[in-house]
């Protein structure tokens, strides 16, 4: 027995010695085997870790971006729904400064309708909702027509115009209308004309004036002289006088021999030292043609 332990113990031994290996570098060999893939965990992990970092950045970039959207769209629907709350407000009658476009139908009976513009301010104390038929403030607008464009209406309702005088007609002869025409010359002085009872004839009258009623106003009654007279324009002369008044003063008025005033007439300036362009005498005189007007009808209360 003792011999067979001996002869194993040596070979062992012999083993060890052809081997030639240091034991303790065999165990610094499975540490190094032991760190490498450790090392690679970490790459690995930092690797992870940056683009992950990457993806968080992106996609805070796409949030921020999309709550900027959201916030624009916010911010245009507040826009809108202001407006639209405005608009409501104006179609209700509370815009009280404004001047609109509304349809209108005079005479229920009749099938006539179209559209008009109305008046909200508080025109001289005299109260609000007045039909404009007539207004100029820049010469935007060819006022030098001929009948069927004065009977029918020209120009930009929200603008320079005429509403033309079958629509006019239409209005005043349901029930009593009051006229109020305002007047502005070129150094910025307004003044007024108010009238009311205004009535005007149909076309096969020539849409003579009627009637105006009593005057009041800061401009001078320089429309009562018209009273009774035909509608006249360049191609239509129903006036009294040897010539074509609406020729010879450029528009087309209520002439007779041949006005007191004239606001339709050619647009000029100030001070233009002839008898010709918007005229209402007892305000300017005949040779200082007016910066803007209005003529507008109300029903009288």
């Amino acid at each position: 027995m003792g011999t067979w332990c001996f002869i194993v113990l040596s070979v062992i031994i012999g083993a060890v010695a052809s081997d030639g290996t240091d034991p303790e570098n065999q165990t610094f060999a499975v540490e190094k085997d032991m760190t490498t893939p450790k090392s690679q965990i970490l790459e690995r992990v930092d690797s992870l870790s940056d683009a992950l970092s990457d993806k968080i950045k992106s996609f805070n970039d796409r949030v921020n971006k999309l709550l900027a959207k959201f916030e624009e769209k916010l911010e245009s629907f507040s826009t809108s729904t202001t407006e639209r709350a405005v608009n409501l407000e104006h179609k209700l009658d509370r815009l009280s400064e404004d001047t609109g476009v509304y349809f209108m139908r005079p005479d229920p009976s009749k099938n006539i309708s179209f559209d008009a513009a109305r008046d909200w301010t508080n025109n001289h104390g005299f109260g609000s909702d007045w039909i404009i038929f007539q207004r100029r403030f820049n010469g935007s607008v060819n006022f030098y027509r001929n009948w069927s464009e004065y009977k029918q209406g020209f120009g930009d309702l929200r603008g320079e115009h005429w509403l033309g005088l079958e629509k006019l007609h239409a209005i005043v002869k349901t029930r009593r209308h009051e006229l109020l025409i305002v007047l502005e010359d070129f150094d910025g002085v307004i003044a007024y004309s108010h009238y009311d009872d205004f009535k005007i004839g149909d076309e096969s009258e020539k849409y003579i004036i009627k009637s105006v009623g009593k005057y009041t106003g800061t401009a001078g009654d320089s429309f009562t002289h018209h009273k009774g007279e035909l509608f006249t324009t360049y191609d239509q002369d129903n006036d009294n006088a040897d010539e074509n008044c609406a020729k010879s003063f450029v528009g087309g008025w209520w002439f007779y021999n041949c006005y007191h005033s004239h606001l339709n007439g050619e647009y000029l300036n100030a001070n233009n030292m002839r008898v010709a362009g918007i005229t209402w005498n007892s305000f300017r005189g005949k040779t200082n043609s007016l910066k803007s007007t209005k003529m507008m009808v109300r029903p009288a209360a």
